[in-house]
């Protein structure tokens, strides 16, 4: 994989948003980029921005004010309007003894007009120092951290007609220089993000990347202990991306990551490389989705998402020894038309994530959430709910694109068959982990509003275009075919079969064939781009239906947990042959005689997001749970086991082996 992935190409550089135009102004940069889609006559507008800073801003960070300088750094929001407090601690509090990073805040002082002390000078008072901060520590012991305090900002603005306006928690880190006997604080060069373990995966069991992120570009580079190596980068940037090569399969190693020389140093963190494909050890794995902002307040809505679920369930995984997370989408908010916002989200979510990930890989697909658009209010009383696109120029705005920049999953998917399309790279792949077989899929692509998408083009949610369609049923034939690989899980947001919050819309449209996908043609013509959903629904579970190896197809979405079994026994509804009236709506709902092997569809949308109940459909439920959690694999050579746990520790389910029904 390139690492110029952070680097956009120069001709991408010279293509403007259109979000703000209207068509006219529009048609000349739409010619000039060829978009697939007809662009909205009406005025472009901004909406769904979560977060009034963005990611450069949260790290603003100087010496101190007049009135604290040797007490404190200082951050300026560049906002006078923004008001609350910052708390800090140092980080990972209780470094070197902790072996799961964390952050825990002992002062707070306030922020008015958009600035505010960042406290230090306590953290070395005995009461205090849970870090042992001795002066010097780290001037003379390469291994250790550079000195760092985290930081959370509560910000709050005046509304209107006297509304209080609560934006929640913003979580930073600064590193700093000096002490208490030793001079003012100053800020230092400080990793901002990571590091994280990437790409730990069987097809290339002898490399591993980690990835973090400084706050000014400096030359990065990781040491791997047992090698007594140092991997470098080629030169200086923000966001980095090493290679960690020549590794031993299923071999644990130990990595601290580090900028300048030792000038930036992390704690030194524990991987463990892939097992091969051929070996026998068991697999384990956590699976969850749907980690948007909860309801309640607090850290159930920090930065677009439910930092205290998925924090509860990162944790729980890693003791549980989950060797990495599958998250199939809704990490965030997002539906929001502001590139940094987006961006903020994700970083948000992956920040909450920091603990787990230092150890273990997290391989995230999109959800329907993961939207970043352009959009416009028409004057149109029968669209007052506006019109929704994803964003152009696709391939630096699109929501896919931005998914891509953020994360380090592999790309290895296909390429759209209409070129002028949003890409699939890194939201679209397969990843191997000893003998299992991972394939995430993306039915949230290119998304329009589903009721004017066959006005402008895009795609609804729930439909997978062909080219797709036709790449996952190839990647089913082989691993049928490869001896090595054992068992085979799917995964993408929506799920095929719904059962509460979204039957609705999912790959079931309650049953409306009519929902499909439209493009703008050559001609100019908006025109369906495939059959409907119930056919393209039918055709997925058909190709997943004639493997022997499908353990279970994955999904979110529904902001709860539930398990169904899939056979040719079930009542999925078959097109044309359920449609009496001809009107494209199925009435009836029968099964579908080329669903060979029964296959379990395992639904976890329950990782914090606002909680769903079970609603009528057709096919029966095994087990229905609106409790937040996640699921725990571990697959073996006896088979495939499925324990589901809530937030409290409850089992909320368990299959000794997903495989016994086939």
């Amino acid at each position: 994989m390139p690492l110029c992935k952070w680097l956009a190409p120069p001709w991408a550089i010279v293509a403007l948003s259109l979000a703000g135009t209207g068509e006219a102004a529009g048609q000349s940069s739409a010619t000039a980029i060829d978009l697939p889609v007809k662009i909205p006559s009406y005025p472009g507008v901004e909406v769904g921005v979560r977060n009034p800073i963005t990611w450069r801003q949260l790290h603003a960070v100087s010496a101190g004010a007049s009135d604290n300088e040797g007490e404190a750094l200082w951050i300026d929001l560049g906002d006078s309007a923004l008001q609350g407090t910052a708390s800090t601690g140092p980080y990972p509090f209780e470094a070197g003894k902790a072996d799961y990073a964390y952050q825990a805040f002992r002062l707070t002082r306030p922020i008015t007009g958009g600035a505010g002390s960042l406290r230090i000078d306590r953290f070395f008072e005995d009461k205090f120092d849970a870090n042992q901060w001795p002066q010097g520590q780290c001037a003379e012991h390469e291994d250790c951290p550079s000195p760092t305090i985290a930081y959370r900002l509560h910000l709050l603005t005046a509304g209107t007609v006297g509304r209080i306006v609560d934006y929640g928690f913003y979580d930073g880190r600064a590193g700093f220089t000096g002490d208490s006997e030793h001079g003012p604080y100053r800020p230092a060069p400080t990793i901002i993000e990571g590091p994280f373990v990437n790409l730990v995966r069987s097809d290339t069991p002898d490399r591993v990347l980690i990835s973090f992120e400084t706050d000014a570009p400096c030359l990065g580079s990781v040491v791997l202990r047992e090698k007594g190596k140092t991997f470098r980068e080629p030169a200086a940037m923000r966001r980095h991306a090493v290679w960690l090569t020549d590794l031993k399969a299923d071999t644990a190693y130990t990595y601290q990551a580090r900028c300048d020389g030792d000038a930036v140093r992390s704690m030194t963190y524990a991987l463990r490389t892939a097992p091969p494909v051929n070996g026998s050890k068991k697999v384990v794995f956590a699976f969850a989705s749907d980690s948007r902002e909860g309801v309640g307040g607090g850290e159930r809505r920090l930065m677009g998402h439910n930092a205290r679920a998925l924090g509860l369930i990162a944790n729980d995984a890693y003791r549980r020894g989950a060797e990495m997370i599958v998250f199939a989408g809704d990490l965030v908010n997002g539906y929001t038309t502001s590139k940094d916002d987006f961006r903020l989200q994700l970083k948000a979510w992956k920040k909450t994530l920091a603990g787990f990930w230092r150890h273990h890989p997290v391989y995230a697909a999109m959800g329907n959430h993961e939207s970043l658009l352009n959009a416009f209010r028409p004057d149109d009383p029968k669209l007052h709910f506006g019109i929704e696109m994803d964003k152009w120029p696709y391939a630096t705005d699109s929501a896919e694109a931005v998914f891509a920049d953020e994360f380090w999953n592999p790309d290895n998917g296909p390429a759209p068959s209409d070129p002028r399309r949003p890409s699939y790279k890194e939201t679209v792949y397969t990843m191997r982990y000893g003998p299992v077989l991972f394939i995430s899929f993306d039915n949230t692509y290119w998304s329009t509003t589903a009721k004017v998408v066959g006005r402008y083009g895009g795609s609804p949610g729930g439909y997978i275009l062909a080219d797709q369609l036709a790449w996952v049923e190839r990647r089913l034939e082989e691993a049928e075919t490869d001896d090595t690989i054992k068992f085979v899980f799917l995964y993408a947001h929506e799920p095929a079969f719904p059962a509460g919050g979204h039957v609705k819309d999912a790959m079931w449209w309650r049953g409306d064939n009519n929902v499909r996908a439209y493009v703008k043609n050559n001609d100019g013509m908006v025109v369906a781009a495939g059959p409907g959903i119930i056919e393209v629904r039918n055709r997925l579970w058909k190709a997943i239906a004639r493997s022997t190896k499908v353990a279970a197809v994955l999904a979110g979405h529904e902001h709860a947990y539930h398990r169904i079994r899939i056979d040719d026994t079930t009542p999925v509804g078959v097109y044309p042959a359920d449609d009496t009236d001809g009107d494209g709506v199925l009435d009836r709902f029968s099964p579908d005689p080329d669903f060979v092997h029964p296959t379990w569809q395992i639904t976890a949308g329950n990782a914090g997001a606002p909680w769903y109940a079970r609603q009528k459909t057709p096919w029966n439920v095994d087990i229905f749970s609106s409790q937040s959690g996640y699921v725990l694999f571990t697959a073996g050579e006896d088979g495939v086991s499925m324990t589901v746990y809530g937030l409290t520790g409850q089992v909320l389910d368990h299959i000794d082996n997903l495989m016994a029904i086939k």
